[in-house]
Parts: C-alpha cells; structure tokens; sequence
C-alpha cells in the first residue's frame, strides 16, 4: 500500500477512535457520578485509548521521515 494512503487511512481511523473514544469517556464519567460500578464503561474507555494511542503512534511514525545517517558523516 502506498504510504500516503496508508496515512490517510490511519487518519480517518484516528478520527473514529477520537469520536468513540470521547464517547467512552463520558459514559464512564456519568456512570462513576450516578454511583453504579464502572467496570464495563471502564474498560470499553481503556481499550478505545489503547487502540487510539497504538493507531497515533502508527501514524506518527509514518508522517516522520526516515532518519538514517547521511554516507558523508
């Protein structure tokens, strides 16, 4: 897969996981402030930034370019 198309990919996926991600977040939020147990809401929100850092982490390294060490030096 060419690169740039891979990063755009990786971009749309960000914003999914940004969204539910958000989601997760104030549904836990809400369910710790009515007082019930937040164990499920809880790891729904854990698994969405997990896969939303790895996803991030995957796109940063492909907007970066190559450091390698020039011949010369």
């Amino acid at each position: 897969m060419h690169p740039v198309g891979l990063r755009q990919r990786l971009e749309v996926l960000l914003g999914f996981l940004s969204f539910f991600t958000a989601i997760a977040f104030f549904s836990a939020v809400a369910v710790i402030f009515r007082g019930d147990v937040a164990l499920g809401p809880s790891v729904i929100l854990l698994v969405c930034v997990t896969l939303l850092w790895f996803t991030y982490r995957k796109w940063r390294r492909l907007r970066e370019p190559a450091r390698t060490r020039h011949p010369d030096s």
